[in-house]
């Protein structure tokens, strides 16, 4: 039944993107995100191809990661993804100080995600040389970034990023509640949560045109289901200074989503990709947000759509990790190499329907 209703929500906004829109604009703008996407130690290992070499970036395969999702991008007008790691610094680790091979960012760019999200507590793992080849890294790629910046300066004058969807300027605020206790290296600057800082942010993106405000912190407490109340009161704050929508991150599970007339939250999308399997750290969100814009250039939240995800692990569904939308593979427990992983995969999903009665 939720699966129909949906489609026929999608349905009726297609339609409704068919109408004469303010100023000539499409009414309808479709973001994706996704959650945490990790490189514990494990996904090192079960990525490097064989005979590769561990410090060569090129030797990592990552084409599992993305390939059962790709089409849910491809059905969005904007993707983003938080990546929770600092790229480039050899030898390659992972918890608990991450450093990726750039061929990772490289698959995720790829696959087909937009912006890259960098304000979170594990950016600054590897000091000065991981911010520097982060930086370089996603300049080259051109790939646009947000959460973490060169210098103050340059905080100041992209901060936040401002990105044009189907014309439309879409503000996004990205920040973090700490960096693990390490200190942020000179001369590069961090996102973090604080009141006179939200404002700040949330004021520059007015001012600079932004039509729409998407607030997307990294905060909560970890491997709780439900909003703290840190998080409600720093939404609180978010919501005060004119931000549409919150897309929260870090709890390494899935909160639920509120989407109403007052509020537009989804307090964390869990992970994405990881080594994780503590009950419920496997289950992550795709969520889709969908803005509307009126005949006097109004833009609302029209929904915020949920697709649940299952991170399965290395020689369980394949020969790597990958990560599928759970209700496209409910029923295929033949196509598992390991089928214990699909049966832990509709436990807890059930689990998950009841408690945030889905």
């Amino acid at each position: 039944m939720r699966e129909s209703l949906r489609k026929l929500l999608l349905m009726l906004l297609a339609l409704a993107a068919a109408l004469p829109a303010a100023a000539g604009k499409p009414d309808t703008v479709r973001i994706v995100f996704i959650g945490d996407v990790m490189s514990h130690g494990p996904q090192l290992t079960a990525a490097l191809r064989p005979g590769g070499n561990r410090n060569n970036p090129s030797d990592f395969d990552y084409s599992s990661y993305f390939r059962h999702v790709r089409h849910r991008f491809d059905e969005a007008d904007y993707v983003v993804a938080n990546m929770e790691f600092p790229c480039g610094v050899t030898p390659y680790s992972g918890y608990p100080q991450f450093s990726a091979p750039q061929s990772l960012a490289y698959e995720a760019q790829r696959a087909g995600i937009d912006l890259f999200l960098t304000a979170n507590n594990h950016i600054c793992d590897k000091g000065r040389a991981g911010m520097d080849s982060t930086y370089v890294l996603y300049s080259r790629m051109g790939i646009p970034f947000t959460g973490f910046f060169r210098s103050a300066g340059e905080e100041r004058e992209t901060n936040p990023i401002i990105v044009d969807i189907k014309g439309h300027r879409i503000a996004f605020l990205n920040f973090t509640y700490g960096t693990n206790g390490l200190p942020v290296p000179a001369p590069y600057h961090v996102n973090v949560l604080q009141p006179e800082r939200i404002r700040e942010v949330a004021a520059r993106a007015h001012a600079r045109g932004a039509e729409f405000l998407i607030a997307l912190p990294h905060w909560g407490e970890e491997y709780h289901l439900e909003p703290d109340a840190a998080q409600k009161a720093w939404a609180d704050l978010f919501f005060d200074s004119g931000v549409g929508a919150i897309i929260g991150g870090h709890p390494h599970v899935v909160q639920p989503v509120q989407c109403d007339s007052v509020r537009a939250v989804a307090w964390s999308l869990g992970n994405y990709v990881s080594n994780q399997s503590d009950v419920n750290t496997q289950i992550g969100m795709l969520l889709t947000l969908t803005l509307v814009c009126d005949r006097q250039g109004v833009i609302s939240v029209a929904c915020m759509d949920p697709t649940y995800l299952w991170c399965s692990r290395r020689r369980m569904l394949e020969s790597n990790y990958t990560v599928i939308p759970i209700v496209e593979w409910i029923g295929r427990r033949d196509q598992w190499l390991d089928p214990s992983d699909y049966d832990k995969m509709v436990r807890e999903w059930t689990d998950i329907q009841r408690k945030f009665n889905l």
